[in-house]
């Protein structure tokens, strides 16, 4: 299934961290985002990067990379599964207690893992630390302050999950650094849009998720890599590179991926109450898509 440069090894020691690098068609700013995890103050760490059946360059530069440094898993899917579908793929290869996704468009400051660790470490309700974000394009001198990053640190389950649901906007909590114990708690990141949110949702019902108070995270913003400038077709195609049956539903599947953070999160009663209450309400407001979801499955079939 994988042709793999540098295949980890369990008579190997755990690291300390776990770094997921999922990559398509990458070769402008992959050397730049390897470079900035490379020299980490936190050292130890795996780094597996997964290139999802890229067209350019991108595979020879993963391998090149891995040949010279030891902490590179590096992984060649045989065909493109989907965005979401690499990210879950890498972070199935983690062995460490920590596990951090790392885009390879992005940059890291030096210091972002060893902070965010040390938050984690200090804290072990905390369940993923991650840091401020300052968005660029071209270079990284060239940033934005992203004023809206936000902690979820509310003591009751539900307010944090509730939170979620109404306030993330730019997801950038998911680039930091999260316990791996809870990350297999969840179904990672779905085939749908929308289910990195979910995932974060999940998260918050079994921790609180804190903020590094300092600008170590660098998000690429252009219409080439951020999810949220694409066009409705070309984000259709980050998501589902082939038309399936896969790519029907994907309000109903929101839904049902709501619905399962909290009935598999094994809350007291009346946490599990307030967020299904939300829940429920959340799929009421849905309701238009979820018709046009029907109307599309329709359409498919029809096509067929």
């Amino acid at each position: 299934m994988y042709a793999t440069a540098s295949p980890s090894s369990d008579n190997t020691p755990r690291p300390r961290v776990s770094v997921g690098m999922p990559a398509y068609n990458a070769e402008q700013t992959i050397r730049g985002s390897l470079d900035a995890l490379l020299a980490q103050t936190l050292g130890d760490f795996e780094l597996i990067v997964s290139d999802n059946a890229s067209t350019d360059g991108t595979w020879a530069i993963i391998s090149e990379y891995a040949a010279r440094d030891p902490r590179i898993v590096a992984i060649r899917q045989p065909k493109n599964i989907g965005a979401n579908g690499n990210y879950s793929a890498v972070f199935r290869r983690a062995r460490a207690p920590f596990f951090k996704w790392a885009s390879s468009n992005d940059w890291c400051a030096p210091t972002l893992l060893e902070r965010c660790v040390e938050r984690l470490e200090l804290d072990a309700s905390i369940v993923l630390a991650a840091p401020r974000t300052r968005l660029f394009s071209g270079t990284i001198d060239q940033f934005t302050e992203y004023e809206r990053d936000y902690a979820f640190m509310q003591e009751h389950p539900a307010e944090r999950f509730v939170s979620v649901g109404k306030i993330l906007a730019l997801n950038n909590i998911l680039n930091g650094v999260i316990r791996t114990e809870a990350l297999a708690r969840t179904r990672l990141i779905e085939h749908y849009v929308g289910a990195d949110v979910i995932l974060i949702g999940h998260l918050a019902l079994l921790g609180k998720l804190a903020q590094v108070d300092e600008p170590l995270f660098y998000r690429r913003m252009d219409r080439e890599t951020a999810t949220q400038l694409m066009s409705a077709e070309a984000l259709h195609r980050h998501h589902y590179p082939v038309r399936t049956r896969q790519a029907l539903f994907p309000a109903w599947r929101r839904v049902g991926g709501w619905l399962n953070a909290v009935f598999s999160s094994r809350l007291p009663a009346s946490d599990a109450a307030a967020a299904l209450s939300w829940t429920l309400r959340n799929a009421y407001w849905s309701m238009p898509a979820l018709g046009r979801d029907l109307l599309d499955a329709a359409a498919y079939m029809v096509r067929r």
